[in-house]
């Protein structure tokens, strides 16, 4: 015998409320993302000297792309830190 099917109750969506963005919060961004910048700098620059100072080919070649990712980021980071100190500056005007 089958079952009949039972209406699901309806659930209640929670609506997204837009929260104004405050100052703390740039300030925890602008130490995350500075934290971050120095840390894949580091990175970057390990590769590189292991990179620059190794001899086998295949470590070369893998260090070579490290180096690669790790600067790209490090650029990446550092296009997030400026953009951060310009919504800083706009937000006192």
């Amino acid at each position: 015998m089958a079952r009949k099917k039972r209406a699901q109750k309806g659930t209640k969506r929670k609506v997204s409320k837009k929260v104004a963005f405050k100052g703390a919060d740039l300030k925890k961004k602008i130490t995350l993302v500075l934290n971050n910048l120095l840390f894949s700098v580091a990175l970057f620059l390990v590769s590189l000297v292991l990179f620059r100072f190794l001899q086998n080919e295949i470590l070369v070649n893998i260090f070579q792309g490290m180096s690669l990712i790790f600067g790209s980021v490090a650029v990446a980071f550092l296009i997030v830190l400026a953009v951060l100190f310009i919504l800083k500056i706009a937000k006192k005007k």
